[in-house]
């Protein structure tokens, strides 16, 4: 992904603030049309740019709204299939098997850390896109991490929440 010109960065909140902890709003289609909403959309991806983030909620930038982007250039070594950005108001998961991988995640408000959490490996993901619009999408591996880890976010979940001990908790140096 390329930086956003003339798009202001919003300054991601750390751990221990209140909104990362809070439930976040569900917005109607009439409020996700709105202005201020549309500008939230393009500073959170501007900021995910910015921050060199796959996801970002947002509660992360201080927004109590149900809401989260992803995104990640193709080719990248994080995956190299890459994910296309993605929009998403109201998310509702609904996990597909019962298959589970446990993988590495870190998080723009904990920067510096990484830890294994255990994930769904496959699930459906429905929500409403940047227009207001319903859709419901399947994601498998990577993808369907950063879904379940961003999705957190807007339950006041952090990953450091799904850990099952601090063992493999670290710094990412």
């Amino acid at each position: 992904m390329t930086t956003i010109v003339g798009v202001p960065i919003r300054k991601v909140v750390r751990l221990g603030h209140p909104v990362l902890r809070a439930p976040a709003r569900h917005l109607t289609p009439k409020e996700i049309a709105a202005p201020e909403v549309q500008r939230l959309i393009e500073e959170m991806a501007a900021s995910m740019v910015e921050y060199e983030g796959v996801g970002i909620a947002a509660p992360q930038v201080g927004e109590g709204v149900s809401l989260f982007l992803m995104g990640l250039a193709e080719g990248s070594p994080r995956h190299k299939q890459g994910i296309p950005l993605t929009v998403v108001f109201n998310p509702v998961v609904e996990f597909v098997g019962r298959e589970t991988a446990l993988d590495y995640e870190g998080c723009l408000s904990a920067p510096g850390l990484r830890g294994q959490v255990e994930r769904a490996k496959a699930l459906e993901l429905s929500g409403l896109d940047h227009k207001g619009k319903a859709f419901t999408k399947s994601y498998e591996g990577f993808p369907a991490r950063v879904v379940q880890h961003e999705t957190d976010h807007l339950n006041g979940l952090v990953y450091l929440d799904r850990m099952k001990g601090l063992k493999t908790l670290g710094y990412i140096d």
